[in-house]
């Protein structure tokens, strides 16, 4: 799951909000984190580990990586981490009547009121974020294809990361399929978490 993703899949509350993005940008245990962050960060970054663990060992999900051939199966997780952004974008009005555009400026909105308190590479990232409209560009596949071309740079060794697009066009209509039948089934996920949080 990307970052559109993870902020969708978070209860609407700015705390767990910013903890699901920040947990992109923190490592370690839990606790270890907890003596940085307030209660609902870490809520909101536990939430986003919970995801990605559902989301990797996923039987649809990981029939979508198989679909991706050589030489791009190694970068699938990175290709399927932004092509399910594209996807929520394309079928956003599937899983909620909220208005997808109001939602990404609430979430700008939100990361500019508290960008001092974002970890340093967060913070940094914010306005180039915001400019280059990182959570509501990807709904385009051309944009996903630039993504792929900027990651690949970032790669240590050689890769073939930025012609993925060529691959995802071949399975388009497959991983579509795969997205919508898997997600549903992460919301549902996530619902039960957060009513086992709440419980506690």
């Amino acid at each position: 799951m990307n970052y559109l993703a993870h902020l969708f899949l978070s209860p609407d509350d700015p705390e767990l909000l910013l903890g699901s993005l920040i947990a992109d940008f923190t490592r370690g245990r839990l606790e270890t984190l907890a003596r940085d962050w307030s209660p609902g960060v870490m809520r909101g970054i536990a939430l986003h580990r919970q995801v990605d663990r559902f989301t990797d060992d996923h039987p649809r999900v990981i029939r979508a990586r198989r679909r991706i051939a050589a030489p791009y199966r190694r970068y699938s997780g990175i290709i399927l981490d932004i092509l399910f952004d594209h996807f929520l974008s394309r079928y956003w009005a599937e899983f909620t009547r909220r208005d997808r555009g109001e939602f990404i400026r609430d979430v700008y909105r939100l990361l500019e009121q508290r960008r001092e308190q974002l970890p340093a590479r967060l913070h940094a990232l914010v306005p180039r974020m915001r400019r280059e409209d990182w959570l509501g560009s990807y709904r385009e596949l051309e944009v996903v294809g630039l993504v792929f071309e900027r990651m690949a740079t970032r790669l240590r060794q050689p890769n073939e990361l930025g012609g993925a697009l060529v691959e995802v066009r071949r399975h388009y209509p497959e991983l579509a399929e795969d997205f919508r039948y898997f997600f549903p089934e992460l919301i549902e996920f996530v619902q039960r978490q957060q009513e086992q949080t709440d419980r506690q």
